[in-house]
């Protein structure tokens, strides 16, 4: 794929057929039949079991919005209310942190900190957006994939829903497990679990989906784009949302806070504008295609090379 800038406009998915009497996630690659397609019966919905994480300080418990009291959980039950996430601590940016031991790279790092304390400032949001029906815009984005999608931290299942209004094939999946049953509750296929756990049918999804500011899961955006890239199929695209400005590249220790000061536990993430973006996933060897601007978002296909 070559690198351009498109309008948001519509093309016909390749959709996949769910077979919805087994669905085994507790093995890498389950879930497809002898015939090829895939199964999406049986999801569970115990407790995360971690897998394997990005190397980090905070741990593998460290996910979004969840501990401390619960402001994610909460607001998601209730269906409305405003959610702040609010930095706490910058993280060094990985290139400088392995090289630390190096006074320059020190120095690098030292540097970043300063500038990520002055840059980051918190990010307002409402539980509204999470739930609500996918939009026109989104819906086209929808309609240049081919299945079967996989929706990473897909939340209540709303982008779920719409993929399948339009007969494209696809399941979720979301470290929250409010969000899972306010999904399945839509009627979409999700799971609970991380996108770092074994999932079902590895390496042959169509396209996957990291919106809504998911590229900041686990606080690495490399580790992230090589984990879901080693998801997809050959060839297979991975739509990313990027954030304002295009350079725009932070890592750091955040918490969830709803509108009574209610925290969650810390947890690592980032936010990554478009040109950043494009370095992460050349270094986490994908490859970098159309950037659409749909209204006033930025997204970029990604694609796993054959």
């Amino acid at each position: 794929m070559s690198a351009q800038t498109v309008s948001a406009d519509a093309g016909a998915p390749l959709t996949a057929q769910f077979d919805t009497r087994q669905f085994d996630t507790g093995q890498p690659g389950a879930g497809l039949s002898d015939s090829g397609q895939l199964n999406t019966g049986q999801f569970d919905t115990g407790p995360l079991v971690p897998g394997t994480r990005p190397a980090g300080p905070f741990g593998p418990a460290a996910v979004f919005g969840q501990g401390g009291r619960e402001p994610y959980a909460g607001t998601l039950v209730r269906g409305m209310g405003r959610l702040t996430l609010r930095p706490v601590l910058p993280l060094a940016p990985p290139a400088a942190h392995e090289a630390a031991a190096h006074e320059a790279a020190a120095h690098e790092a030292a540097a970043h900190e300063a500038g990520v304390q002055q840059a980051i400032g918190p990010v307002h949001f409402s539980v509204g957006g999470f739930s609500a029906p996918a939009t026109a815009g989104e819906r086209g984005l929808l309609r240049t994939l081919r299945g079967p999608l996989l929706d990473v931290g897909c939340g209540p299942g709303r982008m779920l829903a719409a993929a399948q209004e339009l007969g494209l094939a696809a399941m979720g999946v979301d470290t929250s497990a409010p969000a899972v049953r306010l999904a399945r509750n839509r009627g979409a296929a999700a799971i609970h679990g991380s996108v770092f756990d074994p999932l079902p049918h590895e390496g042959g999804w169509g396209s996957a989906l990291l919106l809504d500011g998911n590229i900041g899961i686990g606080g690495n955006v490399r580790a992230l784009l090589e984990r879901v890239g080693s998801l997809l199929a050959p060839g297979g695209q991975l739509l990313v949302e990027a954030e304002s400005p295009d350079s725009l590249d932070l890592a750091y220790l955040a918490v969830l806070e709803d509108a009574a000061g209610r925290r969650s536990d810390s947890f690592p993430w980032a936010r990554v504008g478009a040109a950043a973006l494009a370095g992460h996933a050349a270094r986490a060897g994908l490859a970098v295609g159309t950037t659409r601007r749909v209204q006033g978002r930025v997204f970029l296909a990604l694609e796993r090379r054959a």
